[in-house]
């Protein structure tokens, strides 16, 4: 009889466990212990710091998962760390990041090649891109910079641009072994390169980065796979030379890199045009807020209610998680987008608090109904984003820019210069919180950056779909090698002949794309040791950056750091570090590049999906083995109410023995 009462009172802490989250959208307080919560149950999935580990098992969370998501749950903490200011994960978070390094500072690492697409590699590059924005701490014995990394990556992924077919774009998969997706372009790879571009370009006041933006734009555009009404469609195929979409489904995280990316766009050059682009993915992302049970502004993704009763597979469970992200710098940035977005993440992260009632609090996947017993780090990390979000809304945080006051003002994309005399702070007075972003009725501009004096603070993340991202993508081992793809068993190199001087634009980084570009300074201006260098193969320009200062590399770190769950840390008082200065030599015969030939005419007419269904599974790419979606990561289905009809069943049977 005791023992019968025992049991039934161990059921009883389990019932309790399933209460979901208080949140108060409008009270920081309850908006940060609500992320905490979200982000210590996000790191209860990671444990690749322990002891002994080998160095290639560190910094990511295994498979079923794919490498990348690692890089996205890294931006996210970035992000946590920033907006909340608790400091408990950052050596985790070092530790994870520098532990991918590859020998060239970047992402490549040859025994991740069943991993590496071009799309993989850039979210690992935007959580350095947002360190570098915030000021997030270095670690001491990295091999390089969080920004160094961050410009070799963009240059190790442009010098892949390809011009052999569709007029240019970047393949989905890097190596040809991966051929499930090497003859796919698509816009997570290029609509990736295209945001780390632009913020490149703000950061450092480089016109390169910004004149690769604008031409993986309008390359884009030409192809087809950004809509008359700013659809961001999936992908398209270089084997038919791009002549349609050949995958026209719309996901969270397409629209969520065009937006911040035109937003990024928008503050540094000053130009329209890029704030009506913002406004146009804005007004095009409506769709992802349209969920089967028409719960007013509640974000949904498109395969939470696909035909055949399947889920969404591991890599889809997290895509929300950016499209929250990367509205809110949006939000900061363009704001006369911020009072939309606003309305859209503070009721999508009240509906996402209620669906976290799975053991230990854990968060399902469809914030427009009860919680559906479907938990992993997607879904933990979608519910830690778009809540997080909202907080660093409300506390105004733009991204910082490290320009120094030495360096000449960068001139625009456009004809227009942007007026600004924006100037870091020097490195003793480097203060990662900035003050608040312009409020949208302040601003008689959208795209207004925020003034030297508001130094932002520290922050940011986050994949192309494991091919189109309606199937999981097969390891490469498994996959039908491609007859007509070239043969290849090491990561391409970055550093192929630079071409003859007559085939280069004099007094400009070798080879850059050139987009309207004229200049402000002087001809006489020194020449900085630093500015990018380009490569010259097949007729395609990439840039090559300087190798890094002569530093030895150190060897990837281990070890246990024993973090604590702390939401009441104190705020991150650390400092960023200072970066290297960029420099643009002014172009004296730059010649613009031609713009991307228009694919071969094609009768297709691009179509819309539905906002009330979800369309049939699209195909894979050619040679493709059609794989089936992952059924969802919770293969375990949860104790939730059940629970406490079995604690009070035990009871009554305790009470008549």
């Amino acid at each position: 009889m005791r023992s019968f009462s025992s049991i039934g009172a161990a059921l009883l802490p389990l019932a309790t466990a399933v209460a979901a989250v208080e949140l108060k959208v409008n009270d920081e307080a309850s908006l940060k212990a609500a992320i905490s919560q979200y982000a210590n149950g996000l790191m209860s999935y990671y444990s690749a710091n322990a002891s002994g580990l080998p160095a290639e098992e560190v910094g990511y969370i295994p498979k079923p998962h794919y490498w990348w998501e690692s890089g996205a749950m890294w931006g996210a903490m970035v992000e946590y760390t920033n907006v909340v200011g608790d400091e408990s994960y950052v050596k985790t978070i070092q530790q994870g990041l520098t532990a991918n390094y590859g020998p060239e500072k970047n992402f490549i690492l040859d025994y991740k090649r069943d991993q590496t697409g071009n799309d993989d590699q850039a979210f690992w590059c935007l959580a350095t891109m947002s360190a570098a924005e915030y000021g997030f701490p270095e670690p001491e014995d990295a091999p390089a910079s969080y920004l160094e990394v961050s410009k070799n990556c963009f240059n190790n992924i442009v010098s892949r641009w390809d011009e052999s077919s569709c007029g240019g774009g970047l393949k989905w998969q890097i190596y040809p072994e991966n051929d499930y997706g090497y003859n796919y372009k698509n816009s997570i790879s290029n609509g990736a390169t295209f945001a780390l571009g632009a913020r490149l370009a703000r950061f450092t006041g480089n016109q390169t980065y910004a004149d690769w933006a604008e031409k993986i734009y309008d390359w884009e555009k030409t192809v087809g796979l950004i809509g008359e009404n700013f659809e961001v469609f999936d992908g398209t195929d270089d084997k038919t030379n791009c002549n349609e979409v050949a995958d026209k489904t719309e996901w969270t995280y397409n629209n969520a890199m065009m937006i911040h990316g035109s937003a990024f766009m928008a503050s540094y050059t000053k130009d329209d045009k890029w704030t009506q682009r913002t406004e146009g993915f804005l007004s095009r992302a409506a769709i992802f807020f349209e969920n089967p049970k028409q719960v007013k502004d509640v974000m949904y993704e498109v395969c939470e209610h696909s035909a055949g009763g399947k889920n969404c597979n591991l890599d889809q469970q997290s895509f929300k998680a950016y499209l929250g992200r990367w509205m809110a710098k949006t939000a900061l940035l363009v704001p006369s987008t911020k009072d939309q977005i606003t309305k859209y993440l503070t009721t999508s992260a009240s509906a996402a608090a209620k669906s976290c009632t799975g053991e230990s609090g854990a968060c399902g996947s469809r914030w427009y109904q009860e919680f559906d017993g479907e938990t992993g780090v997607g879904q933990q990390m979608s519910a830690l984003e778009v809540t997080q979000a909202c907080l660093l809304i409300q506390q105004g945080t733009l991204p910082n820019t490290g320009a120094e006051p030495s360096e000449p003002e960068p001139k625009p994309s456009s004809s227009a210069a942007p007026k600004s005399s924006s100037t870091a702070a020097p490195e003793s007075s480097y203060v990662p919180k900035s003050s608040e972003a312009p409020k949208s009725s302040e601003a008689p501009k959208s795209s207004e950056a925020p003034k030297s004096s508001e130094a932002p603070k520290f922050t940011e993340a986050p994949k192309s779909s494991e091919a189109p991202k309606s199937t999981e993508a097969p390891k490469s081992s498994d996959a039908p090698k491609s007859e007509d793809a070239p043969e290849s068993s090491k990561a391409p190199k970055s550093s192929e002949a630079i071409p003859p001087a007559s085939e280069a634009s004099a007094g400009y980084p070798t080879g850059a794309p050139v987009a309207n570009a004229t200049s402000s300074q002087s001809d006489t201006a020194s020449v900085p040791t630093d500015i990018p260098q380009l490569s010259y193969s097949g007729g395609v320009y990439a840039p090559i950056e300087t190798p890094a200062p002569t530093s030895t590399p150190t060897s990837k770190p281990g070890g246990q750091f024993g973090e604590v769950q702390n939401s009441t840390a104190k705020a991150c008082t650390c400092t960023g570090k200072k970066t290297t200065t960029i420099y643009v030599n002014p172009p004296t015969e730059a010649t613009p590049p031609a713009a991307p030939p228009a694919p071969p005419a094609s009768n297709s007419t691009p179509t819309v999906i539905p906002t009330s269904a979800l369309p049939p599974s699209p195909p894979p790419p050619a040679n493709s083995s059609g794989v089936e979606m992952f059924p969802g990561a919770a293969s375990n289905v949860k104790m939730g109410v059940s629970t406490m009809f079995a604690a009070a069943g035990l009871a009554v049977l305790a009470a008549l023995l």
